[in-house]
């Protein structure tokens, strides 16, 4: 399976390095490259021969990559104003794509009705399109820290994460992943009431809301801070089980603990005591190892390309763009009317 990767630079919070090392590892062919300017591909380019034995070829498009490479798949991992005229040129030339969450944001813009057709068009292809969202791919962790807590239905979900962004921006960054563990877990189609946003401090934002589905209501408390460098704090709560997702800086091997702080308490804690709250533990009782969910989620990329998986439009991909269209406008609306008042 030969890949291509737009936007291979570790710049910020860039993944596209390890996405490129991760599909490699798991037998892939990446053959490629796309970046902005000739210097930074060649320092790509040069990271990846040296840090993985990786020979790619360079381009400054991905339309130019895709004429001159016979690729299977593309993973776009540019910034999200990119995302949806990569995806056309993906579509066009008819290959499987992992893109970078959110799928497509542009502030202001009817994303939901402008990533639709995108959508549907590679379902009708027979490609797969998946979202680079690793959160779903804890839950059998979860499941191991608390065996009872997905046996109901999901009634109150917490998540706590660390955007590289402020203000309203921390809503297209963090919400996919608190979207994509909700609607993994509830029905899609639902709808949102009670939407607050407020930034109680500098660094922080709170968005809390009711999703409401044919099968109920779910209550979904989000706490956005911001963390200078890893180790950053996350993790979830479901139906009040809470897990931290804590780190080992010395091999970085990652673990869901369940002993500590809550959540909400980290939220209100000083950046330096919120990193802190990340490391790992004492890997006794409360702490269960976690593998690495980008390495699952891209193995699930792998699969389906080669053999295919669920068949037809993924109602929660569109469902993602749509509430975190209607979640953003309101953060925007409410956070003005704050600054006002």
């Amino acid at each position: 399976m030969r890949v291509g990767i737009v936007g291979a630079r570790r710049a910020e919070q860039g993944i596209g390095q390890f996405v490129a090392r991760d599909l490699a590892a798991l037998g892939a062919d990446v053959v490629a490259i796309v970046g902005t300017r000739a210097e930074t591909i060649a320092s790509a380019a040069a990271d990846l021969k040296r840090l993985y034995g990786l020979s790619v070829h360079g381009y400054l498009d991905i339309e130019s990559m895709l004429a001159d490479q016979r690729l299977d798949a593309v993973a776009i991992c540019s910034p999200q104003q990119f995302h949806a005229r990569q995806l056309e040129a993906a579509l066009k030339q008819g290959v499987h794509v992992l893109c970078e969450k959110p799928l497509v944001f542009v502030p202001g813009e009817d994303n939901a009705d402008t990533v639709r057709p995108l959508i549907e068009q590679f379902a009708a292809a027979g490609k797969t399109l998946m979202v680079n969202q690793q959160w779903p791919y804890t839950l059998p962790a979860f499941d191991r820290c608390w065996p009872q807590a997905r046996a109901h239905p999901m009634a109150r979900l917490e998540m706590l994460l660390a955007p590289n962004e402020d203000g309203p921006g921390m809503i297209p960054n963090a919400m996919p992943h608190v979207l994509s563990i909700l609607l993994r877990c509830v029905p899609t189609g639902g709808h949102l009431e009670n939407v607050r946003v407020v930034a109680p401090e500098p660094g922080r934002l709170d968005v809390v809301f009711d999703y409401v589905s044919h099968t109920g209501r779910t209550q979904v408390q989000a706490w956005f801070i911001q963390a200078p460098r890893q180790p950053r704090p996350a993790g979830y709560a479901i139906n009040g089980c809470t897990v931290r997702r804590t780190i080992r800086m010395a091999d970085y091997a990652m673990f869901l603990e369940t002993d500590g702080a809550g959540l909400g308490e980290i939220a209100g804690r000083d950046p330096e005591e919120a990193m802190a709250a990340a490391l790992v533990g004492s890997e006794a009782g409360g702490v269960v190892p976690l593998e690495d969910p980008l390495r699952l989620l891209l193995a699930d990329f792998i699969s389906r390309c080669q053999y295919g998986g669920e068949t037809g439009v993924d109602p929660a991909l569109l469902n993602n763009v749509r509430l975190l269209d209607e979640l953003y406008a309101a953060g925007v609306k409410q956070l003005a009317s704050l600054k006002l008042a």
